[in-house]
């Protein structure tokens, strides 16, 4: 069997994607960032599920230092997991881990190596944001140059440029189970900031007594928690999906709003990820016009994009809440498309690296179409 390892975050559905590559192999999943935690996945089956070990205290100092202290941890567990056996693919989803992956390929303990790009940060700010910016910047782009693939959540992050074996990524859409009921909540997702336009969500709840439910946390989040609906639901920091599922399964609608919608905001240049969680769930959002993608979420009726103004936002919700059979039937016919692109996407990147041999790529196309893939 194929050996297959990722080194991510927490926050682009990782969990959900381990578990629908892994019917090209084994994949052992090691997220470093909020939290550390390891799983290993077989034929879409958990066979190992570690600690979930919490590292908030940490990612200031990793951040000052460049990612020195996941660097450390990429290039420990990688090694503790691999148990010796030479790894097949590895799959970074961030400069300082990228690093750690390229340096262990380079020490003949994988065939190939992957980056995945998931943002950029424009240079603005004070000086040393924008030096630190610049830095991660350029750490980026030395790895893209020498990876075998770049993959990026978004065409507009310039740094995979540098490779030209560079490809936008559909991430998997998990589908969880349907629940039956009516659904009477909201639901945020994220790393709560200015731009994410909380106090406007805090507001129409309030208007029509929504229950809310945030999930995330953030030192801006604690400034204006004073702000929120009473009876608001603060879940903190998950990166479980059934956790996550348990409470979007009772909401009618996503939050998804960004008050900066140009290329001066991070978000222009990448991926609306809390988009994926609400997906897989059959849950409608609102969100603004302020990624790559966001014209097609009108176009498959899965969202409302509107300005980021109160009045415009609240007419979205209240249009959703109405509808929301019809936005939800929507979602399942596209997420079944966008799964398909995504299996697709995942076999031909692969070939193009050698990873199958003989027959395995059509023993695992037909796998794959005996299960619910994604």
């Amino acid at each position: 069997m194929k050996n297959i390892v990722m080194v991510q975050g927490i926050g682009i559905n990782e969990r959900g994607w381990a578990e629908a590559v892994s019917i090209f192999g084994r994949v052992t999943l090691i997220q470093v960032s909020f939290g550390e935690h390891v799983e290993i996945w077989e034929h879409r089956r958990l066979i190992y599920m570690g600690p979930e070990i919490p590292r908030h205290r940490t990612n200031r100092f990793d951040a000052y230092f460049f990612g020195l202290l996941n660097f450390s941890r990429a290039v420990t567990l990688v090694l503790r997991h691999a148990q010796g056996k030479k790894i097949d693919i590895l799959l970074a989803g961030a400069p300082s881990t990228g690093l750690a992956c390229w340096l262990l390929q380079r020490l003949g303990k994988a065939q190939s190596f992957i980056i995945f790009i998931i943002d950029y940060l424009p240079l603005r700010g004070p000086f040393w944001i924008r030096f630190h910016r610049w830095s991660m910047g350029k750490l980026a782009e030395f790895v893209a140059r020498r990876a075998d693939q770049v993959w990026v959540l978004s065409p507009r992050i310039p740094h995979a440029a540098v490779n030209p074996k560079n490809f936008v990524v559909p991430v998997p859409i998990n589908e969880s189970a349907r629940v039956e009921g009516a659904r009477a909540e909201v639901v945020y997702i994220g790393y709560p900031s200015e731009d994410h336009a909380l106090e406007i969500l805090f507001e129409i709840c309030k208007r029509h007594q929504w229950k809310l439910n945030i999930i995330g946390d953030s030192p801006y989040l604690q400034s204006i928690i004073s702000l929120a609906p009473p009876g608001t639901v603060f879940h903190g920091v998950q990166s479980d999906n059934r956790r996550i599922q348990e409470v979007i399964v009772r909401c009618f609608c996503g939050y998804a709003v960004y008050l900066c919608t140009g290329p001066a905001s991070y978000s222009y240049y990448g991926f609306p990820s809390k988009t994926l969680a609400y997906l897989s769930n059959d849950t409608p959002f609102v969100t603004t016009d302020t990624n790559f993608f966001s014209a097609e979420f009108e176009r498959f009726q899965i969202a409302r994009v509107v300005e980021p103004q109160m009045a415009a936002i609240e007419e979205a919700m209240l249009q959703i809440r109405a509808h929301y059979s019809e936005f939800a039937e929507a979602i399942r016919r596209f997420r079944k498309d966008w799964n398909s692109d995504s299996l697709k996407f995942h076999q031909d990147r692969f070939t193009e690296l050698g990873y199958f041999e003989n027959d395995e790529l059509n023993n695992n196309t037909q796998s794959a179409g005996k299960t619910n893939t994604v």
